[in-house]
């Protein structure tokens, strides 16, 4: 059971991982629209549907992103099942996520059903082995006529009902947290503190892919707390090491000098080069200036505009931007404060000892 569940799990990314440029995509062409928008004094793009000129030109853009983004459960149903059953599942796969657009059941739709579009495929493939002429009518004819009948009766007469109430009560639920403020500052403590536990881990993933299926589902808030809390340990370190360079070694300003951009791109694996010279302090010290950035920008009340980009321009896809640069600007101090006080970034720290003399025995102590 619990191989299956790692699987399962396995899956889920792997069709989160294909859908999350489609929904990028698309949000660029809403973010660029709305920016160039608000710059010439309008929100609304909507106004603009009947226009002419670039006015016009902004509300198409405007529409085909949201078009793009509207492809996520087409994507995701796809690739999911792509994962367990490689290309003989996509069929099977569309129109999961089709099913899932049409009833309503969204992320939870998607993944159900490209599980079962992918598990089925694998099924037909091996059960069924026709020999001779007739051998190609199984994967052109047989096996898509009863993986995407199987969608039809369980995804859409079965399920379809359960699965789009149990979509929009969860959703809801998860809004009604982001409208509460104990609720979301709970919310931004616990995913800016699992984001930054190991940088691109299991718990990091765990808080990311949770983050972004709420954002595939329409809730943005968290999308914006996990995005802010991203960014934090990559700069706070480029800041440590520019605040108090004589405190790192030559390979570590590099480092830091990489962490800029790597920060700025929304990368937190930036950070990992640092947190190794010392992870039983370092960590708690990421996890506390993950969790404050998030609670920053909470309780500053940063709010959706449109779907957020990662990274630290993903500030001015937020209303209240300076929510979003006031929560990364105090967990990057942390970090930047925080870490020249409790380690030492040279060789010296490792207890490493060199010398010149090529024979000479090289010590090294772990404490």
């Amino acid at each position: 059971m619990k191989k299956l569940m790692i699987e399962i799990k396995n899956h889920l990314m792997t069709g989160i991982s294909f859908a999350l440029p489609v929904i990028i995509a698309g949000s660029l062409m809403v973010a660029v629209a709305k920016i160039i928008g608000l710059a010439i004094g309008e929100s609304n793009l909507d106004a603009f549907a009947n226009s002419h000129g670039l006015a016009n030109w902004l509300y198409l853009t405007q529409d085909i992103g949201f078009k793009i983004i509207g492809l996520m459960n087409y994507v995701l149903g796809a690739y999911v099942a792509y994962s367990v059953a490689g290309k003989k599942g996509l069929a099977s796969g569309f129109t999961a996520g089709l099913i899932a657009s049409l009833t309503g059941s969204g992320f939870i739709g998607a993944v159900l059903g490209g599980l079962l579009a992918g598990y089925s495929s694998e099924w037909v493939a091996r059960k069924i082995k026709i020999t001779g002429s007739a051998a190609s009518s199984v994967p052109l004819i047989i096996l898509p006529f009863i993986t995407v009948g199987l969608q039809v009766l369980v995804m859409l007469l079965l399920l379809g009902d359960v699965l789009s109430w149990l979509n929009t009560s969860l959703m809801a639920w998860v809004q009604q947290m982001t409208k509460d403020g104990t609720s979301t500052v709970v919310l931004a403590a616990v995913l800016g503190g699992m984001i930054c536990f190991d940088l691109g881990g299991p718990v990091n993933k765990a808080a990311w892919g949770t983050a972004n299926v709420l954002f595939l589902s329409g809730v943005y808030l968290p999308a914006i707390l996990v995005n802010v809390a991203i960014i934090i340990p990559p700069l706070g370190y480029a800041a440590a090491r520019f605040l108090r360079p004589d405190n790192f070694n030559q390979t570590l300003k590099e480092a830091g000098n990489g962490s800029i951009i790597m920060g700025i791109l929304g990368i937190s694996e930036g950070a990992i080069p640092f947190t190794l010279r010392n992870p039983a302090r370092l960590i708690p010290l990421n996890v506390l200036a993950g969790t404050l950035g998030a609670v920053t920008v909470a309780l500053l009340k940063a709010y959706p505009i449109m779907p957020p980009l990662g990274g630290l321009y993903g500030g001015f896809t937020v209303g209240n931007p300076w929510a979003y640069f006031i929560g990364a600007l105090v967990g990057t101090a942390v970090i930047a404060f925080g870490a020249n006080l409790l380690v030492n970034f040279n060789d010296e720290e490792l207890g490493i000892k060199s010398s010149n003399n090529p024979t000479e025995e090289i010590e090294i102590k772990f404490d």
